[in-house]
This record gives C-alpha cells, sequence and structure tokens, in this order.
C-alpha cells in the first residue's frame, strides 16, 4: 500500500508542479476546452485545482488522513476520467483536445485513457485498503474490551 500510495502522491505534486509554472489562463483554456462547464467556472477551476492537487499529493506521500486522502483522489480522478472519456474522439483527425492532465501538449488518446485510468484503479484500491485497515483497527479495539466491561476506557 505504500508503494502506491507514494506513487499516487508523486503523480499528483507532479501534475500540480505543471500547471503551477506556467500560466493558470492556458490550463483555463484546456479545461474549457472540455465544454463541462461554463467558462467562468474554467478560470475558477484552474486557480484552484493545482493546489489540491498538491495537498492531495503530499498528503498521500506522508500517508496523513489516508481514508480522506484516498477518497478525495478517487473522485477526482474518477471526475478526470468520466471528462476524458466524454471528450474522446478517436476518429478526430485535428481539434483534439489537450488532456490537461500534466500541463498542455498531451491531446486524449487511447494512452492517456489507459494511464488515468490505471491511476483511478489503483487510488480506488488504495481507497478501498485505508477503509478496511481502519475498519480492522476499530474492530481489533472492540475485541480488547473486556466482556464484563460494555464502556471502553
Amino acid at each position: 500500500m505504500t508503494g502506491g500510495r507514494v506513487l499516487l502522491g508523486g503523480v499528483f505534486v507532479y501534475a500540480a508542479y505543471t500547471k503551477l509554472r506556467t500560466s493558470f489562463l492556458l490550463f483555463a483554456m484546456a479545461i474549457d476546452a472540455y465544454k463541462v462547464m461554463p467558462e467562468w467556472m474554467a478560470v475558477g477551476a484552474a486557480h484552484v485545482l493545482p493546489w489540491v492537487e498538491l495537498a492531495l499529493g503530499v498528503a498521500l506521500i506522508a500517508g496523513i488522513w489516508l481514508r480522506l486522502t484516498s477518497t478525495a483522489a478517487t473522485a477526482l480522478l474518477a471526475v478526470f476520467f468520466t471528462a476524458m472519456v466524454h471528450a474522446y474522439q478517436p476518429e478526430a483527425k485535428e481539434g483534439l483536445i489537450s488532456c490537461g492532465c500534466f500541463g498542455l501538449g498531451e491531446p486524449i488518446s487511447g494512452r492517456t485513457l489507459t494511464r488515468d485510468g490505471a491511476l483511478l484503479a489503483l487510488s480506488a484500491a488504495l481507497m478501498m485498503a485505508a477503509y478496511y485497515a481502519a475498519r480492522r483497527r476499530r474492530l481489533g479495539n472492540v475485541a480488547a474490551v473486556p466482556a464484563g466491561n460494555p464502556v471502553a476506557p
């Protein structure tokens, strides 16, 4: 679980880095190209999203709030993946939408869909593992309470 968590966290940190080192307007244009939200909302998302990715990445790498961060990462990747699948047009010869995953210039393709689908699967597995581990800890604490004492210390 640690290796997958660090890998996913590193991907989020790198994605944030590539977006933060360029003008947010370029990223806003990439978001707007998906045509899933109004332009003003795409500009707002371009301001906020890299910082959310950075925070998620750092938290995943550090291993803090694993249920929350893995759930947020899975939800974010599910939104990204859904938008990419919706925008994917394999028959289009020109005017391809930039993925926007790691900055600009990478059109949505079978390769980007495979990569993001794999990241989504990894994130979902990490989320399930985090919830399972928390459940095991909780059940382990319940088993430690003496049978005659219904109130935990």
